[in-house]
C-alpha cells in the first residue's frame, strides 16, 4: 500500500516537472525608447520586461509621452523576444470637401477643431464629421495619417459653390487664414476647396497682410504677391535705448531696425538724457536719427567737503556737497558750514559741470565767530 502511493506521488511531480517543461512559455518585451508597459488599464511595468505565457494570449500596450501609443497581444506561438520601435506623435491631418466642418470627439463630443485641421494623435480617435446641409459622417483615425472626408448635402439643401484653387507665392510660405473662422486654412503652395465668397487674409513675416474675397471667377491658380513692410532703423547716441510707447517693454539698442505696418510709437532713452518719442510710419525715412538731449548736471564741491546746500534764504536745505542738480535756469544757493564762512553760489545753464567752493575757515579767537550765522557771506558768480 506504502509502495503504491509513493508511485503515485513520483507519477504526479513527473506529470508537474513536464507540465512546466511543455506548457510555460517565457517571453521578454524590448522597445525604443523604453516605454511603460500597461495590461487591463494598469500599469505592471517598463520595457525591457520579462514576462511566462501558460496557455492563450496577453495583451498589452506601449506608452511614453511624445510616442504614439503600441497595442499588441502575445501568444504562446510568438518570438520570444519582441522589440517595438515606437513613433514620434505627428500630425494627423483631416480635411474635408467641401471645407470648414465641424470635428467632434465621438466619445464626448468635445470640438477638435474645423477642417482643414491637424490633430496631435498618441492612439486612434473616433471622430464625427459634421457641417450645416450636409450629411453626418464617423471616421477612425490613426495617428500621423492624412484622411479626406467627402461630405453628400442632405436632401433639399443647396450645397454651396466651391473652387478648386492652387495658392502660391514665390516671397515664400504665405499663410492662408479664413477671416471668418480665424483660422489657418493651409500655406503656400497649397491646392485648397475654397467656398465662393470666401474672404481669406495672406499672412508672411516681413510683409504686409492682404485681404482677398473669392469669387466664382477666381481662376484656378493664384500667385500671392504681398507688399513688403517698410523697415526703418532709429539711430542715436551710443548706448541709447529703444522702448515701445510708455517705455516699459525695451525692444533693443540703437542702431535698432523696425518693421512698420501703420503708424508706431516707440521711445529712445539713455541715462544723463532727456527721453525722446519718435513716431514712426510707412512714409518714414529708412533711417532716423534721434538727438537726445543732455540733462544738465552741475555738481558742487566744496574744500573741505560736507557743506550744506541751502536754497536762497537759508531755510531749505537740498543736500550735502559735493551735491548734484538739474540746472535749467538760473539759481542760487547758500553753501554753510560750522566753523567757515557762508558763501552764496549763483549757476546757470552755461555754469561749468563742477563748480569748487574753497571755504574760508573763521579763527576761533575772530570776535565775529560766534555770529558766523549772521555775518557777510563771500559771493561766487557763476552765472
Amino acid at each position: 500500500m506504502k509502495e503504491k502511493t509513493w508511485n503515485g506521488l513520483v507519477r504526479g511531480a513527473l506529470l508537474l516537472a513536464l507540465l512546466g517543461t511543455f506548457g510555460c512559455t517565457s517571453f521578454v518585451l524590448t522597445s525604443t525608447p523604453s516605454a511603460t508597459i500597461y495590461e487591463d488599464g494598469q500599469k505592471i511595468g517598463q520595457t525591457p520586461y520579462s514576462f511566462n505565457l501558460m496557455s492563450g494570449y496577453r495583451a498589452f500596450t506601449l506608452k511614453r509621452y511624445g510616442y504614439v501609443e503600441e497595442e499588441f497581444t502575445v501568444t504562446s506561438l510568438d518570438p520570444k523576444t519582441l522589440h517595438f520601435d515606437l513613433q514620434w506623435v505627428g500630425r494627423t491631418r483631416i480635411d474635408s470637401r467641401p471645407p470648414g466642418a465641424q470635428l467632434l470627439r465621438k466619445e464626448d463630443g468635445e470640438i477638435l477643431g474645423t477642417t482643414p485641421c491637424g490633430l496631435h494623435l498618441a492612439s486612434g480617435e473616433r471622430v464625427v464629421v459634421q457641417l450645416k446641409g450636409y450629411e453626418t459622417v464617423e471616421r477612425d483615425l490613426v495617428p500621423n495619417e492624412t484622411y479626406m472626408v467627402e461630405l453628400k448635402p442632405t436632401s433639399g439643401y443647396k450645397s454651396a459653390y466651391y473652387k478648386d484653387i492652387m495658392f502660391v507665392s514665390d516671397q515664400g510660405s504665405v499663410s492662408i487664414y479664413d477671416r471668418v473662422a480665424g483660422e489657418r486654412i493651409g500655406v503656400t503652395p497649397a491646392r485648397l476647396n475654397v467656398e465662393a465668397g470666401a474672404a481669406l487674409e495672406y499672412r508672411l513675416p516681413g510683409f504686409r497682410s492682404k485681404y482677398a474675397l473669392v469669387s466664382r471667377n477666381a481662376p484656378h491658380r493664384i500667385v500671392i504677391e504681398l507688399e513688403p513692410l517698410t523697415q526703418v532703423t532709429i539711430s542715436g547716441p551710443a548706448g541709447a535705448q529703444v522702448y515701445r510707447a510708455g517705455g516699459i517693454e525695451k525692444l533693443g539698442e540703437v542702431p535698432y531696425t523696425v518693421q512698420v505696418d501703420g503708424d508706431a510709437l516707440f521711445e529712445v532713452k539713455k541715462q544723463g538724457c532727456y527721453d525722446r518719442s519718435v513716431a514712426v510710419s510707412a512714409d518714414s525715412p529708412s533711417r532716423l536719427l534721434v538727438d537726445l538731449e543732455e540733462v544738465p548736471y552741475k555738481t558742487i564741491v566744496t574744500d573741505p567737503p560736507g557743506a550744506d546746500v541751502y536754497r536762497l534764504g537759508g531755510l531749505e536745505k537740498l543736500g550735502t556737497s559735493p551735491f548734484t542738480t538739474v540746472i535749467d535756469g538760473e539759481r542760487v544757493f547758500e553753501i554753510k558750514k560750522k566753523g567757515y564762512r557762508p558763501y552764496v553760489i549763483g549757476m546757470g545753464p552755461s555754469s561749468p559741470q563742477q563748480l569748487s567752493v574753497p571755504l574760508s575757515q573763521v579763527p576761533r579767537d575772530d570776535p565775529d565767530a560766534a555770529a558766523i550765522g549772521t555775518i557777510d557771506s563771500d559771493v561766487v558768480e557763476s552765472f
